[in-house]
């Protein structure tokens, strides 16, 4: 077997400078999206057959994602609603 020697390299090559911009990966629409898929997959199941364990946990998805909902229609409540006191003035 043969040994293969590498050239001395530095592992931790320089990145280029990058613009620091916040942003959120994801809207209050995607989050409400997915909050109301999980309403809906745990929604039909029957809790009779469950387990006293997936009975609280099918109540604590149902519990989060209304949260998650109404916090998020909040949000977009709030920023298409905003009070403009340049409207205020017109009336």
């Amino acid at each position: 077997m043969e040994k293969v020697i590498i050239d001395n390299v530095d592992p931790v090559e320089e990145l280029p400078e990058e613009d620091t911009a916040y942003f959120e990966p994801y809207s209050d629409s995607d989050y409400i999206a997915a909050a109301f898929n999980a309403i809906t997959t745990v929604e039909g199941m029957d809790t009779a057959i469950m387990s006293k364990m997936d009975e609280k946990r099918i109540k604590r998805i149902k519990r989060q994602s209304l949260k998650i909902i109404a916090h998020c229609l909040n949000n977009l409540y709030e920023e298409l609603f905003e009070d403009n006191s340049d409207d205020a003035t017109d009336e």
